[in-house]
C-alpha cells in the first residue's frame, strides 16, 4: 500500500460506521467465498497480455527537421538521446510486468485463464472477467531543467543540467476486441532522475555548485515494470469489487482499496474519490 493509501487507510474506521456497512459486506462477501471456493464462486479471469512494448523516444520531438535527417544523422541524434531503452531486453521486460500482474491477480483466488489470441477472449459478463491489453509503451526523455537564483546584490546565478524520464503506459479494455463499444482505458507510471544542488562558495560573478545528481538505469525499468503490474492488477480488482457491489445491491457509493499481500479490503472510500486514483478512461 502506497504513503496515500497509508494515510487514506485512517477513514476506514469512520466510513464504515457512516453508511458503507453494507457495502463493505457484499465486496467482502466476493472474497470470503473464493478463498474458500464455495458454490457460489462462478467467477474467473480471462487475462490477454502484452506481447510486445513499443519503444518511444518523446525527446526525438524537441529535435529540429528530424526526419528530414539521413538515417546516419537520425542513429547518431538516437544514441546521444537515449541510455535505458536501447539496453532493455523486452522479453526481461514484459516478463516482470507479466509475472507480477497474474502473480497479484492470483491472490484474490478466483481463477485465471491466460489468452493469447484476443480474438478468442469471451465476451465479459458477470462470470467472465475480461482484461485485454491493446497497447503497451516503454517511453524514454530527456528534460532540460534549470536552477537558479538571485543574491542579495541582485547577480543572477544559473545551472543547467539535463534529467532522464522513464515511463510505461497501457492501453486497455475490459472486454474482447470483438466488441466495438468497449470503452479504453489508460494506466502509466514514470521513474525520473532528482538534481539537488549547494551553493558551497560565492565569488563575484561565479557560483560554486556542488551537485547530486540521483539517476535511473534499465533496472529502474525493470523494476517499474513489476511495480506497474502490481498496480495494474490491484486497480482492476477494485474497479471489479466495486462494480460486483453496485449489481449486487443495485447501487453503491463506496471504493474499495484492496490489498494483494493479505488478500482483502484495507479502505473503503467515497466512489467519486477512489476511482479518480483508478485507470483513466479515454
Amino acid at each position: 500500500m502506497n504513503h496515500k493509501r497509508l494515510i487514506l487507510s485512517l477513514f476506514a474506521v469512520l466510513l464504515l460506521a457512516t453508511g458503507c456497512t453494507t457495502d463493505y459486506h457484499y465486496a467482502n462477501s466476493f472474497i470470503r467465498k473464493h478463498r474458500h471456493a464455495g458454490k457460489s464462486a462462478t467467477e474467473t479471469f480471462y487475462v490477454c497480455l502484452p506481447n510486445s512494448v513499443m519503444h518511444t523516444n518523446s525527446s526525438l520531438n524537441d529535435v529540429p527537421d528530424f526526419y528530414l535527417l539521413s538515417f546516419e544523422e537520425q542513429d547518431s541524434v538516437i544514441a546521444s538521446k537515449t541510455d535505458i531503452l536501447n539496453r532493455l531486453d523486452d522479453s526481461i521486460f514484459l516478463s516482470q510486468f507479466n509475472g507480477m500482474f497474474l502473480y497479484t491477480l492470483s491472490r484474490l483466488k478466483v481463477p485465471v485463464v491466460v489468452v493469447k489470441d484476443p480474438s478468442l477472449l469471451p465476451h465479459a459478463d458477470d462470470n467472465h472477467l475480461v482484461i485485454n491489453f491493446v497497447q503497451f509503451e516503454a517511453e524514454e526523455y530527456v528534460q532540460p531543467s534549470r536552477s537558479s537564483f538571485y543574491t542579495k546584490r541582485g547577480y543572477y546565478y544559473a545551472y543547467d543540467y539535463d534529467l532522464r524520464h522513464f515511463s510505461l503506459n497501457a492501453w486497455l479494455q475490459f472486454a474482447p476486441p470483438t466488441d466495438t463499444n468497449a470503452t479504453v482505458f489508460f494506466k502509466n507510471e514514470e521513474r525520473s532522475e532528482g538534481f539537488q544542488g549547494t551553493v558551497i562558495a560565492l565569488k563575484e560573478d561565479h557560483a560554486t555548485l556542488k551537485t547530486n545528481f540521483t539517476r535511473i538505469d534499465v533496472n529502474d525499468a525493470y523494476q517499474l515494470a513489476r511495480d506497474m503490474g502490481r498496480e495494474c492488477a490491484t486497480l482492476y480488482i477494485e474497479r471489479m469489487l466495486t462494480e460486483y457491489v453496485c449489481r449486487k445491491k443495485g447501487t453503491n457509493s463506496s471504493y474499495f482499496y484492496y490489498n494483494p499481500q493479505s488478500n482483502r479490503i484495507d479502505v473503503i472510500m467515497p466512489y467519486e474519490d477512489g476511482i479518480k486514483e483508478n485507470f483513466e478512461r479515454l
